[in-house]
């Protein structure tokens, strides 16, 4: 009985000095701190979300990223608070404020028990840059041209539904790849029908497209360039191949003198009518993989040779994806995800009929071959509608779709993958998921008759300097698109 009345008295106590504390921390007054503050704002015409940072001086700083126009995304953007309970504040957050004016934005905020006031001002400032790991917070729409506005001769918009000699409709097989701050366009329909043909390779600047002088190709001959691609800092790498052995070589820049990173007795382009593709993860002047289509089979079978300390490896080795490289429109490509000692890898695979129009699929396997992940059906509906995700390939054999590439950029990987219908060409940008979106900018549709065309590449790569990646897609019979991604909050 004794120990049961001083357990009651020290329940009693305890309860005293409970109700005691909260007389003590009055809601009322608490309630006068701000606890978070966004802006949604308007960019290209989109809503965006800034974040802001609460100072200890009572101000409050908006975070913008120095890529953007701030004074044009924060003219007319709405506010919304995070407060303690009860708390008012003036004036009205639901009506939409020039955040980006001098002086910035004035707001009260009124404790539950309307005795205490405190003033913020809120203004803009230069967002931070985004940890390591966290990959890129926006994607800026870059510079478009047509073909003809690269200077190919032809007629744009051309239907021709044949599969005949199309190059006058911007069938042009065309690669394109970074080398720093150009990108160069390597035709294989010029090529093989002209390599003398100015049309043959071009250099343009990556920023406005516009011509910056020749590729030097020392004494490579151009008919043997087979394909051209960048790695993960933006050395362009090139496959030249002599009868049944391949060179790689590298590039810093067009002028610079290219590179042998090693020969291989292999053709890793063997494939002659457009569904050739290779993928170098890593840094070919360290260490990297380069991954490449094998002889078109039942087993989807593809090259994967290592790079070490900028030196190619005398020996290969062949992973094959399970998956059939020689049905459908003929295409079949993958990508590993990172250069690490035994990556996965994505797929991008054309499935049914040899020589019909059919689906496209994407899976992510592991280093073995094992199937890990499918990228999902019905994913249009997703994304942009006219079959952007699980669309159709190209009628024309040898048709590019889909392509895919894996890329880290500021420590997080990202697969690019080209789409589309039968009218509709289609790109996008996604998690490793293989579902989610990476940035509304990166959702990519453009109308044309895509059925007859050799389909669409792409290519990108990150910018350790610039703390930027830039992505560059060509869609076959209109041009080439490009991108920025930058990785600030």
């Amino acid at each position: 009985m004794k120990i049961n009345i001083k357990l009651y008295q020290l329940f009693a106590l305890a309860l005293v000095v409970l109700l005691g504390a909260c007389n003590d921390n009055d809601l009322g007054t608490e309630a006068t701190f701000l606890h978070s503050f966004t802006v949604t704002g308007q960019v290209d015409g989109r809503a965006m979300p800034f974040r802001a940072t609460i100072n200890d001086d009572n101000t409050v700083t908006i975070k913008v990223s120095p890529y953007l126009d701030a004074e044009s995304a924060l003219e007319s953007a709405v506010p919304s608070f995070f407060l303690s309970r009860g708390a008012t504040v003036s004036p009205d957050p639901t009506i939409p404020q020039n955040f980006a004016q001098a002086g910035g934005v004035k707001y009260t905020i009124t404790s539950q028990d309307g005795k205490t006031k405190q003033d913020y001002i809120v203004s803009w400032g230069i967002s931070d840059q985004l940890p390591y790991g966290e990959g890129f917070s926006f994607a800026e729409i870059g510079t478009a041209k047509t073909f003809l506005g690269l200077g190919y001769p032809g007629v744009f918009e051309g239907w021709n539904y044949g599969v005949e000699d199309s190059k006058e409709y911007g069938d042009l097989i065309m690669y394109p790849a970074f080398c720093g701050d150009y990108i160069v366009l390597l035709s294989r329909a010029y090529v093989d029908a002209n390599p003398a043909s100015p049309h043959a390779i071009k250099v343009v600047d990556k920023v406005n497209l516009n011509p910056a002088g020749t590729l030097n190709l020392g004494s490579i001959s151009v008919s043997d360039l087979k394909l051209i691609s960048s790695d993960y800092k933006g050395n362009l790498v090139g496959l030249v191949v002599r009868g049944d052995e391949t060179e790689v070589f590298s590039w810093t820049t067009p002028t610079s003198a290219p590179r042998s990173v090693g020969k291989i007795a292999i053709n890793m382009a063997s494939s002659t009518d457009g569904s050739a593709n290779f993928q170098v993860a890593g840094d070919i002047t360290g260490n990297a993989w380069i991954t490449a289509l094998a002889p078109r089979g039942a087993s989807g079978n593809h090259y994967r040779v290592k790079v070490t300390n900028g030196q190619l490896a005398s020996s290969y080795t062949i992973v094959s994806t399970g998956f059939a490289s020689d049905d459908s429109s003929g295409f079949q490509m993958i990508s590993p995800l990172n250069d690490s000692d035994q990556p996965a890898f994505v797929v991008g695979d054309g499935e049914g009929g040899a020589g019909t129009n059919n689906s496209i699929k994407g899976y992510i396997n592991s280093w073995a071959g094992t199937t890990t992940n499918v990228m999902p059906g019905l994913w249009q509906n997703m994304l942009q509608t006219w079959w952007v995700g699980t669309g159709a390939t190209t009628v024309r054999y040898g048709g590019r779709s889909p392509v895919v590439s894996a890329l880290p950029i500021n420590g997080k990987t990202y697969i690019a993958v080209t789409s589309g219908s039968g009218w509709w060409h289609a790109a996008a940008v996604l998690h490793t998921d293989f579902e989610t979106l990476a940035h509304p900018n990166l959702n990519i549709a453009e109308s044309i008759n895509r059925n007859w065309s050799y389909g669409s590449y792409l290519d990108w790569y990150w910018s350790d300097d610039n703390n930027e990646a830039y992505l560059a897609v060509w869609f076959g019979r209109l041009g080439l698109y490009t991108f920025k991604m930058t990785c600030f909050e």
